[in-house]
């Protein structure tokens, strides 16, 4: 596909010398007679480089460049000044405004071409898109983050990375690994187009992790849909008797033979909805955190963060019939479930509590939406295998002081871990988040 190019400039007859000699050469021309015909025809239809008039009316040349930089589909474009003005000063407000390169009126035709063709060339060994998916990169990821933080608007920053693509890419080779980025990349553009007349932007930071920016109301159908496509989709790039197995053989980095689940997603979604931010870095690493409790979850997850939100007790949701959800806390440790249970009464939740599971009667197990258990007094396989044989889709959270009890707590059936010492927004949001998958 041949550069398009935008040139703008009030004069109609320069207009149409560029486009001509321009068009002579293999490029795509369009013109604007404004600094604002400019700005609405760059969003309109963004070309591949900019010549900018620097006098034109509504909008002079350096406004439209300022508005050009600040905008993330614009911002890295390659811009040329058109001046009849060649002092100094001019030049210097050119290149501070945003401005590559100038051109002096009237200028030599071949020079012009010239410097076209330099700016052009120079882009396209910018790495501002990735080279597997096509996806913005890092660089235009935290320009439009900026962007969203200036315009003051709210917005959610999600954080989707591939669990064990490792000992997928170990196994199957890096082809086959690159397919599993594809799948993910079209996956999030296929969503983000069907939601129409939303703002949707789709990022590759690099490897297995992508972003997405969006309209906080729009995640959680984002998210949900997200991972109930990718889990349905790639089962098919694995082999038949691993699928049927259910994971792979690999070794882990420490040279440990292990079984590697299939593929999920982890999403951490930063908003600021509850919270303000004051840049693209402290967005992200909110982000990153969200993603991290997700991976404490069983299976492709989600967590929203939340904090900062004023403490209030949620709006009725109907959930099998009833509000709020009951959550029950199991453990020795009387003053963690105490200080766990005024948080989560807090937050509205109804919360039951004992010392042991044989301590709750079987109708008041029927009533529990969540149950979270300390894995010291009772054998962890136990008390799983006791609460699946009475409710086999309750969701389970298992609280230990060994980090051991993470791939044991998985095999035996929980739904998430969380090692203490932890924070109890950390609780909160992980039961938060299950819960929500629910409802």
């Amino acid at each position: 596909m041949a550069p398009r190019i935008l040139v703008a400039d009030d004069e109609v007859t320069i207009c149409h010398m560029l486009a001509e000699v321009l068009s002579a050469e293999g490029y795509e021309v369009e013109v604007a007679y404004s600094g604002a015909e400019l700005i609405r025809k760059a969003q309109e239809h963004v070309p591949d480089l900019f010549l900018i008039d620097l006098m034109m009316p509504q909008l002079d040349g350096y406004e439209a460049i300022r508005q050009l930089r600040n905008d993330t589909r614009t911002s890295h474009l390659p811009m040329l000044i058109l001046t009849a003005r060649s002092s100094v000063d001019d030049v210097v407000a050119g290149f501070e405004t945003g401005a590559d390169d100038f051109i002096t009126k009237p200028f030599k035709i071949p020079e012009l071409l010239a410097r076209v063709r330099a700016q052009l060339n120079r882009a396209k060994r910018l790495p501002v898109h990735n080279p597997l998916t096509g996806l913005p990169g890092n660089t235009l990821i935290a320009e439009e983050v900026r962007h969203r933080l200036r315009q003051g608007l709210p917005f959610a920053l999600l954080y989707i990375d591939l669990d064990h693509f490792k000992s997928f890419n170990d196994t199957y080779g890096f082809a086959r690994g690159d397919q599993v980025i594809r799948l993910l990349a079209n996956l999030l553009l296929s969503i983000a187009h069907s939601c129409n007349g939303h703002a949707i932007f789709v990022g590759h930071v690099g490897g297995d992790d992508f972003t997405v920016i969006t309209d906080p109301a729009l995640v959680e159908g984002f998210c949900r849909t997200l991972i109930a496509e990718f889990d349905r989709q790639v089962r098919e790039l694995y082999d038949p008797e691993d699928l049927q197995r259910g994971y792979l053989r690999g070794v882990d980095r420490h040279g440990v033979p292990r079984r590697f689940p299939i593929m999920t997603l982890s999403i951490g979604v930063a908003t600021t909805l509850y919270r303000s931010f004051t840049d693209y870095l402290e967005m992200s690493r909110v982000a990153t955190e969200m993603k991290q409790y997700a991976k404490q979850m069983s299976g492709s997850s989600f967590a929203i963060d939340e904090r900062g939100a004023a403490p209030a007790v949620p709006a009725p949701v109907e959930r099998r019939g009833r509000t709020p959800p009951v959550v029950l806390l199991i453990g020795s440790d009387q003053s963690l479930r105490r200080l766990l249970a005024l948080v989560l009464q807090r937050e509205g939740y109804e919360v039951l509590e004992a010392g042991r599971l044989t301590e709750v009667s079987e109708p008041a197990l029927d009533r529990v939406d969540l149950v979270a258990f300390e894995a010291r007094e009772e054998r962890l396989e136990e008390i799983v295998s006791q609460l699946r044989a009475s409710r086999p889709e309750l969701p389970i959270v298992l609280l230990s002081t060994r980090a051991e009890d993470e791939e044991q707590g998985f095999a035996a059936g929980i739904n998430a871990f969380l090692q203490q010492p932890f924070q109890v927004q950390q609780f909160i949001a992980c039961v938060s988040q299950i819960l929500r998958r629910d409802l």
